[in-house]
């Protein structure tokens, strides 16, 4: 392979994880069947590509990005799979080999991502601290992007150049307690990031809903809009239960939106940066906050024009924890817009309640979100379209693309200009009628409910060990801890992981690398897998 082959699909790798446009031009660099398109233009040779990108496809579809941590990595598995069987001749049985292996091991890049991830919400903190707003796109897309040119291109720009084909043999050379080992942990990970979400929202007495969201998925086998609807139904009968079978009644008439202040050009734009900027600066102490800080920040200076104080105070809430799927993200953004709004015009809402909005807003989001575009859309389209790729045709990959483009990132504008709309008419009676603090309790049952059950339908924690005794050998995972409950490790390691992070003056880095160490140990000794 030539030096200036692998610096572009080095520079291809880079670009998939900005996480530029979601589901349409991210995805035609992240997915194996449609980077394997720019790997055969670069290399020469689009139908071979293609050929092996639609082979290994298959194998990736379903992957989700629980507790946004990465468990295999599907770039790495197309660019350099394809790239190998290019370059080598390997056969394709080798090459699917190969793609499992690059795909677990590449992943980690991602977890020290993440990880690092808390320098750049620091950045953003001190810059707010010190009024320094227009430094916030330094720490919340040019830092980030420049660390990924270290992190992913260069890495991968010297893996192919000085040895594609020895990666296999790499990989598989690692020692069989250290794979043991991270496989443990992409076990675990997923449930502290979807632990930290769940304890930013989860207040006292809404315990019993996450239990309930787990429980309900473990037993029933249901995942996904399921578990949305069930909590919807679930926080409704709370709601009316709690309020005496009152109504949720709101005038949305009462309220002009003609003196607006932002014009569906901000909102536009807004969506524009959202789709650009959302996962740029992500990590796992607040995931995509400094993603929404970009996104929001030129509307809240327009907002908080001559109140200093104001912007503040808003940039600060802007930065907090927020984790949703990237299209439907954009509900939430617009209701919290149409919140400053108000309250930049006087309106008595403590910055508390914007807060608790946008906390309990985004797991049921999330949970549409992922089940919508990355657990239907996204990979239905790609196994459409296999059948075709296998053949050496270039077009499926950019078919892909146009689907996920229609169906998907117009999902971000619609739901940005509902959000501030239905906002914008909405939040002068929920303060006025006392229904706001009500209506946060409805989606907090919602949020508790889904987290429980995403950590239940998508993680899974188990213990390999067998004992053997004679002639008998008795399987730990299947004849005692399946026999007590379905998923049984993982609801215990939940417990612990949740009421850990919960425990007064624990940062979440403590848990994070505490968790990391506790994994890899237990998965090395052979205990859980």
């Amino acid at each position: 392979m030539h030096l200036w082959q692998a610096i572009i699909l080095g520079g291809f790798y880079w670009f998939s994880f900005l996480g530029a446009f979601d589901h349409s031009i991210n995805l035609l660099f992240y997915q194996p069947l449609t980077s394997a398109l720019l790997v055969g233009l670069v290399m020469g040779d689009i139908p071979t590509a293609m050929i092996v990108g639609a082979t290994i496809q298959p194998m990736f579809l379903g992957q989700t990005q629980a507790g946004w941590v990465v468990t295999n990595d599907n770039a790495a598995a197309g660019i350099i799979t394809a790239s190998v069987v290019i370059a080598s001749g390997m056969d394709i049985k080798s090459a699917m080999a190969v793609a499992v292996a690059v795909g677990i091991v590449m992943s980690q890049l991602t977890n020290i991502r993440m990880t690092v991830g808390s320098v750049w919400n620091a950045l953003t903190d001190k810059y707010i601290s010190k009024r320094q707003y227009d430094k916030l796109w330094l720490s919340t897309v040019i830092y980030p992007s420049l660390f990924k040119v270290i992190l992913y291109w260069l890495p991968m720009t010297l893996v192919l150049y000085f040895g594609a084909s020895n990666i296999g043999f790499f990989v598989n050379g690692l020692p069989g307690w250290l794979q043991n080992g991270l496989n443990a942990l992409a076990s675990l990970m997923p449930i502290v990031g979807l632990c930290i979400v769940a304890s930013s929202i989860g207040k006292k007495g809404y315990m019993p809903f996450f239990i309930a969201g787990f429980l309900f998925a473990a037993y029933s086998g249901v995942s996904g809009i399921g578990i949305a609807i069930v909590s919807v139904i679930l926080a409704w009968f709370d709601f009316r239960c709690q309020n005496g079978g009152e109504r949720l009644s709101l005038n949305l008439k009462s309220t002009s939106v003609e003196d607006a202040a932002l014009s569906k050009k901000d909102l536009n734009w807004a969506s524009i940066r959202m789709l650009s900027f959302y996962s740029n600066g992500n990590s796992y102490e607040r995931y995509q906050a400094n993603g929404i800080v970009a996104t929001m920040m030129p509307c809240l200076r327009k907002l908080y024009k001559g109140d200093d104080d104001g912007l503040q105070e808003a940039m600060v809430r802007t930065s907090e924890l927020f984790n949703a799927e990237d299209m439907t993200s954009a509900l939430p953004v617009g209701i919290l817009l149409s919140m400053e709004e108000q309250k930049a015009k006087g309106a008595p809402i403590p910055g508390e309640i914007i807060s608790d909005t946008k906390a309990a807003l985004f797991p049921p989001m999330a949970a549409v979100g992922d089940t919508l575009n990355w657990a239907t859309i996204v990979p239905t389209t790609l196994a459409l379209m296999c059948p075709y790729a296998l053949t050496g045709a270039w077009w499926p990959a950019l078919v892909v693309v146009l689907v996920g483009a229609v169906l998907c990132n117009s999902q971000a504008f619609f739901l940005m200009h509902l959000g501030y709309n239905l906002g914008n008419k909405a939040i002068k009676d929920l303060v006025q009628s006392g229904l706001i603090n009500k209506v946060m309790s409805f989606f907090t049952v919602m949020g508790m409910f889904v987290i429980g059950g995403m950590i239940s339908s998508l993680v899974s924690v188990s213990c390999p060990l067998t004992i053997a005794t004679g002639k008998f050998s008795f399987a730990v995972q299947k004849e005692l801890f399946d026999v007590l409950m379905p998923n049984l490790l993982t609801f215990i390691a939940t417990m612990i992981v949740f009421f850990t992070i919960k425990r007064k003056n624990m940062s979440v880095i403590k848990v994070i690398f505490g968790t990391m160490i506790v994994g890899i140990i237990l998965g090395a000794l052979g205990i859980i897998a």
